[in-house]
């Protein structure tokens, strides 16, 4: 399976992203280990909107060095977190279903109900996590990078992601 993905460059982590990995020690070294060799980390972005009543919809996006969406098919885990880190999963269960947006992917596994799921992109690059929450939750949404093994995350979801 082939994957996109950037070398990590100097100036591509933040001091944030090095103070939170070094809270866990294999992926602090890790990614010591992955800058100091110059290997690589895939480039993802978030698109946060909102769906139906109660709805959140979160697009993933595998994007190249420029930005663009890298057209390939890509199998991740997907999971939602309390934690600005990632580190864990939420606490808080969604009051109504988290899955794929209709024709935006693929659930292939889920692991823990409506918090962990191993999901697969569109031949686009892309999947659309839909969350239905009536409670609105601020989740963060977290992707586990299929090269480097890290979590990569949304911003806190906020009550005006979900739909009125």
């Amino acid at each position: 399976m082939s994957v996109w993905a950037e070398p990590i460059k100097p100036g591509v982590l933040t001091a944030t992203d090095l103070k939170h990995y070094r809270q866990i020690p294999e992926a602090g070294a890790f990614l010591a280990a992955a800058v100091a060799s110059g290997r690589t980390k895939s480039n993802v972005g978030f698109v946060i909107s909102p769906g139906l009543t109660n709805i959140a919809n979160v697009e993933v996006r595998f994007l190249s060095h420029d930005n663009k969406l890298v057209p390939a098919p890509r199998v991740f885990d997907i999971f939602l977190s309390d934690a600005a880190t990632g580190i864990g999963l939420t606490a808080t269960t969604a009051s109504g279903t988290v899955q794929a947006k209709s024709a935006s992917g693929t659930l292939l596994f889920t692991y823990t109900a409506k918090k962990l799921l191993k999901v697969q992109t569109l031949a686009t690059g892309s999947y659309t996590l839909e969350i239905t929450d009536s409670a609105k939750t601020g989740f963060y949404v977290a992707v586990v990078d299929p090269v480097s093994g890290l979590p990569i995350l949304s911003r806190k979801l906020v009550t005006a992601d979900y739909g009125a």
